[in-house]
């Protein structure tokens, strides 16, 4: 009988804690580019299991495996994951961007 209580404890939590993180490769359209980062907007349907919606945003230079320019497709690795920090409820990862 414990061993039932903490598998189903053990459920309840992932359960829970199921869509706190989303994970993926996410297809982005090119707005602005300067030597420091690119302006992303989504090409296409955001994904529906992302956790926060992706208006648009600015993604570092770094982070890009080749350069683009203004009007490219790129396909960008997402990570985000749900926070409790103040004036945070999302925190998004963008990596490993090249095009698409």
């Amino acid at each position: 009988m414990r061993a039932l209580a903490i598998v189903l404890l053990g459920c309840l939590a992932l359960t829970a804690c199921g869509d706190q993180r989303f994970e993926g490769d996410v297809r982005f359209k090119v707005t602005k580019a300067d030597s420091e980062g690119y302006d992303l907007v989504l090409a296409g349907k955001q994904p529906a299991d992302m956790i926060s919606d992706w208006y648009s945003g600015r993604v570092a230079a770094k982070d890009f495996v080749e350069p683009v320019a203004v009007g490219d497709e790129v396909v960008c690795h997402v990570v985000q994951e749900r926070v409790n920090e103040k004036h945070i409820s999302t925190r998004t990862q963008t990596t490993d961007c090249k095009k698409a």
